[in-house]
């Protein structure tokens, strides 16, 4: 009775040492998405052009960037932008990309032109 028990112990200590060491594995592949200034300038400058893709532009504004607070107000600036600042979607070159009315473009070109000359700015 007692030899079970300790066989039952150390399985269970085992088994927990392998999920453990199984975790700290797969951990560091988990995929992750971080933007710098030079993609969320080249993302500011297609939307102006009326070139960005829907997709691009509804994965920017719907996700948090917790790694670096000014992008993350970028992306608010944004997300605001597409509330108030969207007139809807067109085809270019068959794919569906934003399409933003007068004021919407106003405020996007304040944005590029802010970031396009930060300097110094550290991500």
């Amino acid at each position: 009775m007692m030899a079970q028990l300790l066989a039952s112990t150390v399985f269970l200590f085992l088994l927990l040492i392998f999920l453990v060491l199984f975790f700290i594995r797969h951990q560091s592949k988990v995929p992750y998405y971080r933007l710098t200034q030079e993609q969320c300038v080249t993302l500011l400058v297609k939307s102006v052009q009326g070139v960005l893709p829907e997709p691009e532009w509804h994965a920017f504004i719907g996700m948090t960037i917790r790694d670096d607070d000014a992008l993350d107000a970028l992306r608010e600036q944004c997300l605001l932008i597409d509330e108030y600042g969207v007139k809807g979607t067109h085809l270019v070159n068959g794919r569906s990309c934003m399409l933003f009315n007068k004021k919407g473009v106003s405020q996007l070109e304040k944005l590029l032109d802010e970031w396009q000359h930060k300097s110094h700015y550290l991500i």
